[in-house]
């Protein structure tokens, strides 16, 4: 199977790199009715639930990092995972990862979009102090908030788009611009992150 677009776009929006129309449309539908046809997942959260994806344990990631290891300057692939939103929400609250570089794609479709100002992504280009544990840095929404506040420092807001990818510091504060999808099963918020090379840890 093919991975990559032809027809790919490539942004550059302060030091973060988007790229449009990202994967074939084969490759896209693979990654997203998997998620949505699962029997299985590895975490439920409040309103979405994630299936993980390590390395050498899932072969279309395998695929994937192969082709993007030849395509883009990444450090090593650490995991993968997939969110599945089965309701609208919050999302993913204000959080780092331990990443040197984060590949944010989104699965679903433009047309299962409710409202076209959420589902985005906001990244705030703000690490962590060094004395904060991943405690600190990755589940206290609150505290990781009031830092960013401190700072001083607006969000680059990336507007949802399908077959959209983000690569971007995983160290920097990030968070999910709300989700808000049309009703149905197909139409849920699919999202498929990938994290390469080892950064807070």
């Amino acid at each position: 199977m093919k991975i990559f677009n032809n027809n790919q776009k490539i942004e550059d929006r302060d030091g973060i790199k988007i790229v449009d129309n990202f994967f074939t449309k084969e490759c896209l539908l693979a990654l997203k009715y998997r998620v949505l046809f699962s029997k299985y997942f590895d975490t439920k959260y409040d309103g979405y639930v994630a299936i993980d994806y390590l390395p050498t344990k899932d072969y279309l990631t395998d695929l994937i990092v192969n082709e993007i290891k030849n395509k883009f300057d990444v450090p090593k692939f650490r995991r993968a995972w997939s969110f599945l939103y089965t309701k609208n929400t919050e999302g993913v609250r204000l959080h780092c990862d331990p990443s040197i570089i984060n590949l944010n794609i989104w699965l679903s479709s433009n047309e299962s979009v409710l409202n076209p100002e959420k589902n985005g992504l906001h990244i705030y280009k703000v690490i962590p102090p060094k004395n904060w544990t991943r405690e600190d840095w990755n589940n206290d929404a609150k505290k990781s908030l009031e830092y960013v506040k401190s700072k001083n420092v607006e969000p680059v807001k990336i507007s949802y788009k399908s077959n959209r990818a983000i690569f971007f510091n995983g160290a920097f504060f990030h968070k999910t611009n709300e989700v808000s999808m049309k009703e149905g099963f197909d139409n849920m918020r699919i999202s498929y992150t990938l994290l390469f090379g080892n950064s807070l840890e």
